[in-house]
């Protein structure tokens, strides 16, 4: 059976304009999907991805391959095509850039898991890459990833070479040395943060800065454009993200987790639990949920497609147990 194989060959549409007008874009016959439902989309168009390995490079893919089809919550591509949903677009026209964005965040567990970093031995259930191929070969692999990834939003990505540009700008800020990259850096290097604003923006960078980018290319592709209240929403998103982070790794189970509850603290990693106690923590993230709502029911006041799959979105990081 042939797999699903994403390719530059689809043909382009000129999308843009502002959020009424984008009514217009919608197919009588394109479905409003849930949040499960894209999480099969996505799931299926990342078995597709390919990674050409010349001879003797075929297991640079197969480890590639197997961090990227490892399971997930898939909430980065999610959230791409939720927000291009929302604003009138079928996700089927964002769903490149969506895979893009799930490789990138695929390469920085790669990186998060490796010895030199958090040594981990186990990611969503399964052996950490380097642990069953070698640092030398996880490196490698997450380096595909990142080229792959690129090349996804430049070649496969439908639209005017200008607005591919536009959200390859966009990922790039997001995770280099302005975005994760940053955040990566202070957490190995055990920065260690003033005060409660220096926390959150040590957190943003590490996880809310691609998440707003993921929010912003589904905004760009759909009408040419970013949406403030959008950027908000991702914004309280990865901000919660963060905080419920902080509080499993001190109350979840090891078998959710994939790691020992508690590593942050004997590590001595300084985190909303650590800092402000596991009472603030969990009043923090109630805040940080319902600002994430307030966001969406600003949207909801103009945008013409649905806000459901991002409430379910911003509830499921909130309620998760791994």
């Amino acid at each position: 059976m042939n797999k699903p194989t994403i390719s530059a060959g689809q043909a382009e549409v000129t999308i843009g304009g502002m959020a009424p007008a984008l009514r217009r874009l919608i197919p009588p016959t394109a479905p409003a999907l849930s949040m499960a439902e894209m999480h099969e989309r996505v799931e299926h168009a990342l078995e597709g991805v390919d990674f050409p390995a010349p001879p003797g490079a075929e297991r640079l893919a197969e480890a590639a391959r197997y961090s990227l089809l490892g399971g997930g919550k898939r909430v980065r591509p999610i959230l791409v095509m939720a927000a291009a949903q929302a604003l009138g677009v079928p996700v089927e026209r964002v769903m490149a850039t969506a895979c893009a964005l799930e490789l990138l965040h695929t390469n920085s567990l790669i990186v998060d898991d490796l010895p030199a970093m958090d040594n981990h031995a186990k990611r969503r259930g399964r052996p950490t890459l380097h642990r069953l191929y070698g640092d030398d070969v996880a490196i490698l692999a997450g380096c595909a990833l990142l080229s792959e990834s690129q090349r996804l939003i430049l070649e496969a990505q439908p639209g005017p070479p200008e607005l591919r540009n536009r959200v390859l700008g966009v990922v790039l800020e997001a995770t280099g040395t302005p975005g994760m990259v940053a955040g990566q850096y202070l957490d190995v290097t055990k920065y260690k943060p003033r005060d409660r604003a220096d926390l959150e923006r040590m957190q943003m960078l590490k996880t809310g800065c691609l998440l707003v980018a993921c929010v912003r290319c589904g905004s760009l592709l759909a009408t040419n454009r970013t949406d403030p209240a959008l950027d908000r929403f991702a914004a309280s998103l990865g901000s919660l993200f963060q905080v419920v982070d902080d509080i499993l790794d001190e109350t979840g189970k090891a078998r959710w987790l994939g790691k020992m509850p508690g590593s942050d603290r004997r590590a001595g990693k300084l985190t909303h639990v650590t800092m402000f106690g596991l009472r603030q923590a969990r009043e923090t993230a109630k805040e940080l949920h319902e600002r994430s709502l307030v966001s969406l029911e600003e949207i909801a006041s103009y945008a013409p497609g649905p806000m459901q799959p991002l409430r379910e979105i911003a509830d499921m990081v909130l309620q998760r147990k791994k």
